[in-house]
């Protein structure tokens, strides 16, 4: 496991910063990420527009994706 994903568990635990369609979004010491509320795939557009509900501008961000006990778990960060 690397140092991110020890992050995203560890703040998987705190209470999340809000919920959209798709996705239930948290905060964390390197970034923002959501996850996934259902095993289909989501284009990036619908991920951002789903942020943007929560005034959260991600376009600029960098984002990686991971799998972490079973959850599709999308992280962004500059």
């Amino acid at each position: 496991m690397d140092s991110a994903e020890f992050i995203i568990k560890k703040s998987i635990k705190d209470q999340p910063i809000g919920e959209t369609e798709n996705l239930t979004w948290f905060i964390c010491d390197i970034g923002i990420f959501a996850i996934f509320k259902s095993n289909i795939n989501i284009p990036d557009i619908k991920i951002f527009s789903e942020a943007l509900c929560l005034a959260l501008d991600l376009s600029k961000e960098e984002k990686e994706v991971y799998l972490i006990d079973g959850k599709k778990i999308i992280l962004f960060y500059s």
